[in-house]
């Protein structure tokens, strides 16, 4: 067999080439000299580690196995009253810069951070040094220190006027070598398509295609929120939102409100309509609740003269907008009247007002924060003074104490300190109308470019600008452009807007006594779109039975609902907020998922 050619064997197969094997040989060399190589390499790192592991190492596994042993220091508290004292910190590695013998790195307990610097010395070795470039950014380290003021405030962190030196350092938890994405794409700022593309120019002009533009998509964010939330801007929207909760409670708290926990799991529609949640309940079906609303009126019944909530509505609607969600938390009120629905929006309005003060005053911090990342102005909730007399609005309470001369403007303010603007219905319409009107003139390009109005014909165009009729609802286009004239005319980015009429409001809404085609109702508007919904509700048994039957809806599901104001019922109304909305809108958010935390729409239960 000796006399065969290599390419062949006994049975007649082909076997590789000599210049195959060969080939083949000098792979299998370079990748054991690799292999030695790597080897080499990660003995010398232990090697290295090992001199220096009394003061940088990874840490055990925390198990509780002590407790208060070491006394740590907040990030946030970092500031020049503590230069030159030692100090232990916990937080993220956010950034890592090494050269030589320096190595600086940001550490972030969010959204606070501090800057870092370990500085080869004779008691600091070279390999501690190499032993902080090697960390991945997003562990979580304790760092041991000195405090220091440097001569010039550190732009790239919050605790700009110190530094900490360090004299040790511990990786708690190791974060992995490749993040789902990077926080720096995830925090860029929010900007129009026409500062994207000069960005674009700019960055093609200094040879850096795209590196400007890279972002991080909704689905990205949402499928590992737990890492978006980690960015500056994300971490002060939720914590904004928490303030929002605990400003409604704190406002409806010293107003005698008691809060009350109602069923989500219910036997029937609670609003009536498709839009439910049906949950196998045992041998039966049942709900998911819409909202609180029967249950808050009940409880009303029960001499709750005032009551609030604070808990998850459920909404099967399938609608993927910028501003729907299936499940949210909704702040719901109720309260008994003596004689007119305005004693209810004489609360909603102080309570808003208290809201929104609350946060521009409390919280500026956290609205900075938003800011650098999704920039907007500051919300106007409360008419200008000298606007009132300008255009002769009525003040209620002055009218009622007869003090107020004839007014030249439909527009509406319950006093000159609290201010905010109430609307009748049929003058919304009036003001929305004349804008639609002025608006046909324009093409359909100039109408997208400066409203927003996007329309695929002529046909759509002339559809979208018709007149509304006085019984008709608002929709989304024009819930926006009314907040635009208001805008204008009153200068304000919140208003009230009531009298609804009867063919657009639930049938427990208490119709007006001068016109039954409107009712006792109210929406209420952030930058023009809606975050309330209110009314007086029916509390009479029989009119409640003539209204639905008038409407087609059937009460007998709800029977118990109907029999609670039969034992003497107090006059009542309320509304419901959607916290997300609120959130969203005065922080100008192009979306409703971004102040949701882990948001639910009809794609998305997950995380």
């Amino acid at each position: 067999w000796g006399a065969e050619s290599v390419e062949g064997s006994a049975d007649g197969g082909k076997g590789p080439s000599a210049k195959a094997l060969k080939k083949m040989e000098k792979e299998e060399a370079k990748r054991k000299a690799a292999a030695e190589k790597e080897a080499a390499v990660a003995a010398k790192i232990r090697e290295a580690e090992e001199k220096i592991k009394d003061r940088f190492c990874t840490l055990p596994l925390v198990q509780s196995a002590s407790y208060a042993s070491k006394k740590y220091t907040e990030v946030r508290d970092l500031t020049r009253a503590l230069d030159g004292k030692e100090v232990l910190i916990r937080g993220r590695v956010q950034t890592i810069r090494a050269k030589g013998k320096v190595a600086f790195t940001v550490i972030r307990s969010t959204p606070y951070s501090v800057q870092c610097v370990l500085q080869e010395s004779d008691t600091v070795p070279r390999e501690a040094v190499q032993w902080i470039s090697r960390l991945r950014p997003e562990s979580v380290v304790d760092v041991r220190g000195k405090l220091a003021c440097p001569p010039s405030p550190v732009q790239t962190v919050t605790q700009q006027d110190v530094e900490l030196q360090i004299e040790a350092m511990f990786v708690v938890s190791a974060a992995p070598l490749e993040l789902p994405f990077q926080l720096e794409d995830a925090s860029r700022k929010e900007i129009s398509e026409e500062e994207a593309r000069e960005l674009e120019a700019k960055a093609v002009a200094e040879g850096k295609k795209g590196a400007l533009l890279i972002n991080v998509n909704m689905d990205n964010r949402l499928n590992c929120r737990w890492l978006d939330c980690r960015t500056k801007a994300n971490h002060a929207i939720f914590n904004l939102q928490h303030r929002v909760g605990a400003l409604f409670r704190e406002y409806l708290e010293a107003n005698d409100f008691v809060e009350i926990h109602s069923p989500k799991i219910i036997a029937t529609a609670s609003e009536g309509g498709a839009n439910v949640f049906k949950v196998k309940y045992f041998d039966r079906e049942t709900y998911l609740a819409q909202s609180p609303q029967l249950y808050k009126q009940m409880a009303l019944m029960a001499d709750f003269h005032r009551v609030y909530e604070i808990g998850p509505v459920f909404r099967a609607e399938n609608s993927h907008t910028h501003r729907h969600l299936t499940e949210f938390v909704g702040l719901d009120l109720e309260m008994t009247i003596k004689e007119h629905y305005f004693e209810i929006l004489d609360v909603a309005e102080a309570m808003f007002v208290h809201i929104f003060k609350g946060l521009l005053t409390k919280f500026r911090p956290y609205l900075d924060m938003v800011r650098e990342q999704y920039p907007f102005e500051d919300l106007v909730a409360q008419v200008p003074l000298e606007k009132i007399d300008e255009l002769g609005m009525t003040v209620l309470e002055e009218q009622a104490a007869g003090k107020s001369v004839a007014p030249r403007d439909p527009g509406r303010v319950r006093n000159r300190d609290i201010r905010v603007l109430r609307l009748p219905y049929p003058a919304g319409v009036a003001m929305l109308n004349t804008k639609l009107a002025e608006l046909r003139p324009l093409s359909r390009a100039e109408l997208q470019q400066q409203y927003g109005i996007k329309t695929k014909n002529d046909y759509e165009k002339t559809q979208c600008l018709a007149d509304m009729g006085p019984m008709d609802d608002l929709s989304t286009q024009n819930e926006k452009l009314l907040g635009r004239v208001v805008k204008q005319k009153y200068g304000v980015d919140f208003f009230i807007m009531d009298r609804y009429p009867s063919p657009v409001r639930p049938f427990y809404t208490m119709p007006c006594a001068d016109d039954p085609n409107y009712t006792n109702s109210y929406d209420i508007f952030i930058r023009g779109e809606e975050i309330v919904s209110g009314a007086q509700r029916i509390h009479d048994a029989d009119l409640l039975l003539a209204r639905a039957k008038q409407l087609g809806v059937d009460l007998t599901p709800i029977r118990d609902y109907v029999e609670s104001f039969r034992l003497g019922a107090f006059p009542h109304g309320g509304f419901g907020v959607g916290l997300e909305r609120v959130v969203m809108l005065f922080l100008g958010l192009h979306n409703i998922r971004l102040a949701s935390l882990f948001p639910r729409d009809p794609d998305r239960t997950t995380p």
